[in-house]
This record gives structure tokens, sequence and C-alpha cells, in this order.
């Protein structure tokens, strides 16, 4: 820092405040390198496994908030130091399977779910099933645009600016048919 930026700064601010922002200010007029790219790239590396400790930190906050306790109770618990707890809390632990079922236990919630793996074939038929049902409503569909424009004596037709609206006079169904303009 110059020797004017100096005299400058020390009439700017009072004596007790001049230690620290002096201190700020230097740190942002150096040369020295402050290390924001480097924690950029280990974020952006490391991006997928940041994002699931930061889920589970907010998921064990709540837990501990909706159970009253405190990091000091969870770590009792957990039998660890409370600043572990306090690390795992930060949401930047790269926290194994045994930490979170140690977790999982203390707090008796659900961390994370795994999903089970199917078969190839078992998920052919569930395929062969759905496209079995879409042609049957597909068809379900076809037959009631046929019989769309004709009422029994169960529906009441009333019209609603600019669409008519069918009541069922049983209340189990409400079916919306648009009024064709007239261009």
């Amino acid at each position: 820092m110059t020797f004017t930026m100096q005299i400058l700064f020390t009439n700017l601010f009072p004596k007790n405040m001049k230690s620290k922002n002096l201190e700020n200010f230097e740190k942002l007029v150096s040369n020295s390198n402050s290390g924001w790219l480097d924690k950029f790239l280990h974020y952006k590396t490391n991006q997928k496994w940041l994002e699931y400790s930061s889920k589970v930190a907010i998921n064990v906050l709540e837990a501990l908030n909706a159970k009253n306790m405190s990091q000091k109770d969870l770590a009792e618990k957990l039998k660890v130091s409370a600043q572990q707890v306090n690390k795992i809390l930060k949401g930047n632990q790269n926290l194994t399977f045994e930490t979170v079922v140690k977790l999982e236990d203390a707090l008796g919630i659900s961390l994370i779910e795994i999903i089970e793996f199917n078969n190839v074939n078992e998920i052919k038929t569930n395929e062969a099933i759905v496209q079995a049902m879409q042609k049957t409503i597909s068809e379900e569909i076809a037959i009631e645009k046929n019989h769309q424009s004709t009422y029994s004596e169960k529906f009441i037709k009333k019209p609603i600016a600019k669409m008519d609206v069918v009541y069922n006079i049983n209340k189990q169904t409400i079916n919306y048919k648009p009024i064709k303009s007239a261009m």
C-alpha cells in the first residue's frame, strides 16, 4: 500500500476501527492469491456429493429442531465430538454410509433411499402392461367421443360463458364440453 493511501485510510477511520479496517483494506488491494478459484474448482469437481451432503445436513437440522435436540445431544448419541457434528451440519463433509446410518438411527429418520434393482424382463413386462392400459384408455376415449353428443336423463346441461358444463345428477363425474364458436 502506498504511503498516500495509508494516510488517507488513517484519516478516514477512528483508532479502534483502524486496525481491522486497515487489515481488510490491505487484503483487497494486495496481490496475494485469495483462493477463490481453488474453492470454485473444488466445488465444481465435487458438486454432486456436496449437494447430497448439504441435503443431509438440512434434514438433520430439521430433525434436531423437531426433536428439540442440540448438536451436543446428537454428538453424545453418535459418540463423536461436537466439532464433528458441526462439520456434518455445515454440509461439506463427504459422509460415509456408516455415518449416514448412525445419523438415521440417532434421529429416527431416513436420510437416503436406495432404489432396488429391477430385472430387464420385469421392466419389459411392466412396459407391456402400460401399453395395454394405454390402448384400453384410448379405446374408451374413442367410444366416449362417439356418445358425447347425446345426453342421458341422468345429466343436466347448463350453459356457462363459452362452454357447456355437464353435471351428473348423482354427483359422480363432471364432464366439460367446449361450445363450438361460429367463425
